[in-house]
């Protein structure tokens, strides 16, 4: 599972948790797990930090023949290529689609503009402008190489890839 979303997408489809008993189950990250626990499923695997990469390692002593791996349509395929290096075969379920809401009055003064996701970058620089002297806080490093796709490097990029570490790292940013 890459995204608490796509852990309850699946959930809400496979409706009988019993279908999940016998494969690892891992969880990119704790927001994830979190996620998964309140359906009722306790994650294997959960690395530390919340990229692929991460959860590539915390699988690296764990033999995956095969692998479903459900995820947002417009996610990394960094998992997924990992895992198949490997040896295995992947089956990607794009349970979702990330759309950005229009923004019609964006903020034309802010201290911070916090991005908790690639799509998230993606989706309010096609809409909106950073509003000047801004600061850009990302949640982690996938968030911060779109915004440097973008041309923006980030000023804060969070240690704990979760909500609450995002609002740490701007909380001690903004402290000094």
């Amino acid at each position: 599972m890459t995204s608490p979303n796509g852990a309850d997408r699946l959930l809400d489809e496979v409706r009988d948790a019993r279908a999940l008993a016998g494969p690892v189950i891992a969880a990119i990250g704790p927001g994830t797990a979190r996620a998964l626990r309140a359906r009722g499923i306790e994650a294997d695997v959960v690395p530390e930090r919340a990229v692929a990469e991460s959860l590539l390692e915390a699988l690296r002593d764990t033999p995956v023949s095969r692998a479903l791996i459900a995820r947002a349509e417009e996610a990394r395929d960094a998992l997924d290529a990992g895992l198949r290096e490997r040896g295995a075969e992947v089956d990607v379920l794009a349970l979702y689609r990330t759309v950005a809401a229009p923004i019609a009055d964006a903020p034309q003064s802010a201290d911070y503009v916090t991005f908790t996701s690639a799509s998230s970058v993606r989706s309010f620089l096609e809409s909106a402008h950073l509003p000047d002297g801004a600061r850009t806080v990302s949640i982690g490093p996938a968030t911060s190489a779109a915004l440097r796709e973008a041309g923006r490097e980030p000023d804060v990029e969070a240690e704990v890839h979760t909500p609450d570490g995002l609002v740490e790292a701007l909380l001690a940013d903004a402290a000094g």
